[in-house]
């Protein structure tokens, strides 16, 4: 776990998820796509494709350095294209080493079957120091794989949890979750899954992604991009 020492360190750093609009060109959305339908891909137990890269190899060398730009410099702890044909649940980025986590970045790459921005990720207010998890309050996970992420079935380590009721605007983004899971939490901001934009947030924020198959959509590919500080 981490000392209070680490996580006061890392909040100096928090601050609200932002999207940079329109930031790559469609010459670069063309090469990171085709990247990654070259690449050797893995399939997750929980369903996701994924695709590894690293910095230095020239894929996402240019998009490294507008981020620091903007963000400050950091350390690249792994980024990966992921596609994905049922949308994420509540979550954080995190890794059991426990480091000093700092901005996740997702880019937007392609959605099938649906217009663009029709999908959303969602962001809520509350935070989690506790290492990877995924959040499903009230749920009996006894006997449910565990693939990497933990179980978080009572919230009260989650940092910022509300008493009052999800507005039914926010519900109906999130479809997909069971009743129980958002209690507690509340949604800060949402942003539109926008073609050659950057989303920008605390890699220890909760988060997840709005329920897409709803709007038609089939599936997504993203890059994401996770990133530590000294």
């Amino acid at each position: 776990m981490r000392t209070q020492e680490q996580i006061a360190k890392i909040k100096e750093k928090q601050s609200p998820p932002v999207q940079l609009w329109n930031v790559l060109t469609q010459q670069k959305i063309n090469e990171l796509i085709n990247h990654y339908e070259k690449s050797e891909k893995t399939e997750k137990n929980t369903g996701p494709i994924v695709s590894y890269v690293k910095e230095g190899e020239g894929v996402i060398d240019d998009i490294l350095t507008i981020l620091r730009n903007t963000f400050g410099d950091f350390k690249v702890r792994t980024a990966h294209f992921f596609d994905v044909s049922r949308p994420h649940i509540i979550h954080i980025d995190d890794d059991f080493e426990y480091p000093n986590s700092y901005k996740a970045f997702t880019i937007p790459l392609e959605i099938r079957g649906c217009e663009e921005n029709k999908a959303k990720l969602i962001f809520f207010d509350q935070y989690y120091y506790g290492g990877p998890a995924k959040f499903v309050k009230n749920t009996d996970t006894d006997g449910k794989p565990q693939y990497y992420n933990s179980f978080v079935t009572e919230y009260d380590d989650i940092e910022n949890t509300v008493d009052i009721e999800m507005s039914e605007e926010h519900k109906k983004l999130i479809t997909h979750l069971w009743d129980d899971w958002p209690k507690g939490l509340s949604i800060q901001k949402y942003f539109p899954w926008h073609i050659g934009s950057i989303i920008a947030f605390d890699s220890l924020q909760l988060h997840c992604a709005s329920d897409f198959l709803s709007t038609g959509a089939t599936s997504k590919l993203g890059l994401s991009i996770f990133t530590t500080i000294d």
